[in-house]
Order: C-alpha cells, then sequence, then structure tokens
C-alpha cells in the first residue's frame, strides 16, 4: 500500500487513558467537526470512527469511547492507524478469536492493495467494524453487540477491493565488460560496481542475480572457469562497496553471448558480467 504514517495503537491507548473519566463525551462532537487534513480513506476513517465514538458513549463506556475518538482524531490530521493488533484485545472465546485473526488478515491483505485508494469508505467501514467486533468480544456480555459488529464488517469487506499495487521497478540490468583473457574488475567496470552498490542500497532488491561470460577464444572448460572467475569478482567488489544482498552467482562461459561470433572470436561485448535485481 501506499507510504503512509501509521499511529502506534500503544500511543492511542496511553493518551486515551490519560482523559479525564468525568468528561461526559471525550469531546466526541468536536472531533467530529474536525477538518479532514488527508485522503479520501483518511477521511472515511475519521468519519467511521467517530460513530464507533458514539456508540460507546452512548453505551457509558468511557474507556473504548476515548480509544475510537483519539483514533478518529489521528484520522483527521491525516494520521492513517493501522488496523488494532489482535493481541492487544483479550479475547475470552477461541472460536470467536480464531475469526476476528482470519478476518483480520483478510482486511490486511486489502489494505495492502489500491483498495483503500478505490473504495475508502467501505475500507474505512471494514477496519472500524473489525476494531468493534474485536472490542465487543473482549467484554464478551453482549452477544447481540458483537453479532452486529460482526455483520456490519462482514457486509462491508466485499467491498474493499482494490487492484494490486504495482510493482516497484527495479534498475537494471548492469553490464560490466572486462579486458580479453582478464577476470580483473578494470577502472570503467568499478564505475558500474558503483552505480550498483547505489542501486542496491537505495532499493534493497530481495534477489540479485550475477551472471559471468566469455567471448568464444579458448577451450569451453576454460572459459567455464573464467566467467566464474568473472563474476566472483564482481560479487566481491559489491559486498566491498556495501551493496549487501542475497545474490544469486551463475557462470555461462560462452553459451550465453551478446553477439554471436564463430569459434575462436575476441568480442568485447560477449567478456561480461550482467547484474540484475528481481522481486523475488
Amino acid at each position: 500500500m501506499p507510504d503512509r504514517k501509521f499511529f502506534s495503537i500503544a500511543a492511542a491507548v496511553a493518551v486515551t487513558l490519560g482523559l479525564s473519566a468525568c468528561a461526559s463525551n471525550y469531546n466526541v462532537d468536536d472531533v467530529a467537526m474536525m477538518p479532514d487534513k488527508g485522503d479520501a480513506f483518511a477521511a472515511a476513517l475519521h468519519k467511521r470512527y467517530v460513530e464507533r465514538a458514539k456508540f460507546e458513549v452512548a453505551e457509558m463506556d468511557w474507556r473504548d469511547a476515548g480509544f475510537f475518538n483519539m483514533r478518529a482524531e489521528n484520522a483527521a490530521n491525516g494520521i492513517l492507524v493501522a488496523p488494532q493488533a489482535l493481541e492487544e484485545r483479550k479475547i475470552a472465546s477461541a472460536d470467536i478469536r480464531a475469526e476476528i485473526a482470519k478476518e483480520r488478515e483478510r482486511l490486511m491483505t486489502a489494505l495492502g492493495t489500491e483498495a483503500p485508494k478505490m473504495a475508502p469508505d467501505a475500507c474505512a467501514l471494514s477496519q472500524t467494524w473489525l476494531e468493534h467486533w474485536m472490542e465487543q468480544a473482549e467484554e464478551g456480555h453482549q452477544p447481540d453487540h458483537i453479532a452486529a459488529a460482526r455483520d456490519g464488517y462482514m457486509k462491508a469487506i466485499p467491498d474493499c477491493v482494490g487492484k494490486p499495487m504495482a510493482p516497484m521497478a527495479l534498475p537494471g540490468p548492469f553490464t560490466i565488460y572486462f579486458d580479453f583473457n582478464s577476470a580483473d574488475v578494470n577502472e570503467a567496470g568499478m564505475k558500474i560496481v558503483a552505480d550498483i552498490v547505489a542501486a542496491v542500497k537505495g532499493y534493497k532488491p530481495p534477489m540479485m542475480t550475477i551472471s559471468g561470460n566469455t567471448d568464444t577464444v579458448g577451450s569451453n572448460d576454460y572459459n567455464d572457469r573464467l566467467a566464474r572467475m568473472r563474476a566472483a569478482n564482481v560479487r566481491q567488489a559489491v559486498m566491498g562497496g556495501g551493496g549487501n544482498a542475497p545474490m544469486s552467482i551463475s557462470a555461462y562461459g560462452e553459451d550465453k553471448p551478446a553477439v554471436k561470433t564463430p569459434d575462436n572470436t575476441r568480442e568485447g561485448k560477449n567478456r561480461r558480467v550482467e547484474v540484475t535485481f528481481s522481486p523475488h
């Protein structure tokens, strides 16, 4: 999902517990009137958390009124709070807890797509009803309230859908060329190594593949060894520069030429190591 600021639930609870218990409504009406400073999803969370807070005020449950009201206030300020962790609610019923855990995972998957952008209110309803369901299940003494919160979530979650996030475009591939019959990374090659190191540090790729190649001069066995040495030297140079990432090393010798040539032919474009990043 898009890069957002998430407000710690622990911080929300800490502030909530510091509110005066004699406050009749925890300023829910004031929070409801706050202008929205965030995107459409934040605005929807603001609105829907206020609804949950008002429900708790009517129930005279000041602790949870403050909890939802604080989340509404932060949403109004453009701070998108993450769905509450299940571990923060002590739910006695193992069956209810298991179902909520499954549905929370479903919600988190949806929030990891473009759903908050494409269906902000449905996603906000899903999040706030899920948290209300958790809260009612923790109390555990009003089955009708537990059922109503579950029903609210189940009605909202099918509409919290969106296209998967576009994968981040990774830089590369990078190609380092070698002098004839040499595995040493030359000056020009070290400049490419510097680019690779910078890309590793900036993008933190899940996997980096380093492939060594040669031209067709020499025997197949010799070229296989030379290709491995080239790949190994590039790996060492990248790591020496601080480019630490999971790496896969391969050597193709003269089997995968960039330019097809007859046997025993010098070709600079074939004397190379290719470095590519992959998302997995």
